[in-house]
């Protein structure tokens, strides 16, 4: 079993998260939200589960990672 160590999450307009998907490593994390972004106008955030801390965030089409 491979442990998941990040989470996507998707920000709706109402300002709810929800879980997308887990990822193991923070590259796949990345490549994986900039394709869902590309495919949604709602902003995603990647959640690193060991600290409970939001990691990176995609908002108004730019990338930052925290």
């Amino acid at each position: 079993m491979t442990n998941t160590l990040h989470d996507i999450l998707k920000k709706d307009p109402k300002g709810t998260f929800h879980w997308i998907e887990a990822v193991t490593d923070m590259d796949t994390a990345e490549e994986r939200l900039r394709k869902l972004s590309a495919e949604s106008p709602d902003d995603f955030v990647i959640f690193r589960e060991i600290d409970l801390r939001v990691v990176a965030t995609y908002s108004d089409k730019q990338y930052k990672r925290l």
